[in-house]
């Protein structure tokens, strides 16, 4: 058997009907001077160096990053959102909880866990009994198919940073923007629903001695006078008869300081 790279018939000839492709600045266009310019500008970011790229400059976890990477109009979106967070929190002059990690971590949560898990109870609905369908649907996943965009999630996100919404109540509005109302900012929905949450400490202190005092409470009250080993029970059943009166509204670790404040006023004055 012969060896084809030694034979004289096997070498490579010239085209003589093809010119030669320079790869200057005036072929590739653009201003790019070089191929590893062009290439670096034009050519897709891959799944690796994105994964790599979202851990570094925004602090996220390998497989949150990773999950965010493989869906390349995620990365868009995403980005986009903690821009639009950003800038509001600076606007507000929120800069204390204009953490850049803080609010890149958040949205990346809201994005992969929840507003994934509604695109995927979305296709399920779709597809129906259909098998096939829901097969395909689900194996093409992606933001693309979000009612939600970056705006409304950005903001959604500098809502909870700025303290002005819980998490719970979040994930409530993200559901109402992505099924039923598909214009309305966060803060329309928030308003309307009466999600809003309480972090005044005047306000927060009164709503506390609402409830301590409340006559429907007085076991509880006088249990607590009394002392001993359960009253962290007794506590423990104010604050969810204070988050019930507020509807689930009062900021939770401001309402507990104010609890304790109210609560000690009852040691002071017990005989």
């Amino acid at each position: 058997i012969r060896t084809k790279g030694d034979a004289i018939d096997y070498r490579f000839m010239p085209e003589p009907d093809l010119p030669p492709l320079i790869l200057d600045e005036t072929t590739l266009g653009g201003g790019c001077k070089s191929l590893d310019e062009f290439l670096e500008r034009y050519m897709p970011e891959s799944a690796e160096d994105a994964t790599a790229r979202l851990v570094k400059v925004y602090g996220l976890g390998e497989s949150v990053a990773g999950l965010i990477a493989s869906d390349p109009p995620a990365i868009g979106l995403f980005e986009d959102a903690v821009s639009i967070a950003t800038a509001e929190l600076v606007q507000e002059g929120n800069d204390e909880d204009c953490n850049n990690d803080g609010v890149s971590v958040l949205i990346a949560n809201f994005l992969c866990n929840d507003l994934y898990a509604l695109i995927k109870k979305s296709a399920v609905e779709e597809a129906g009994d259909d098998e096939d369908k829901r097969a395909s649907l689900l194996n093409s996943i992606s933001v693309d198919q979000s009612t939600v965009d970056s705006q409304r999630l950005g903001l959604l996100v500098a809502m909870i940073a700025n303290g002005t919404l819980t998490t719970s109540m979040a994930k409530k509005i993200l559901t109402i923007m992505y099924k039923d109302d598909l214009t309305s900012s966060p803060g329309e929905i928030a308003t309307r629903n009466g999600w809003e949450v309480i972090s005044d400490m005047d306000v927060l202190l009164q709503l506390c001695t609402d409830v301590v005092h409340d006559p429907k409470n007085t076991k509880q009250l006088e249990q607590y006078k009394q002392g001993g080993k359960n009253t962290w029970k007794i506590e423990k059943f104010f604050v969810g008869k204070i988050m019930a009166q507020s509807n689930g509204n009062a900021h939770p670790e401001k309402m507990k300081e104010a609890l304790t404040v109210v609560l000690e006023k009852l040691s002071d004055t017990s005989p």
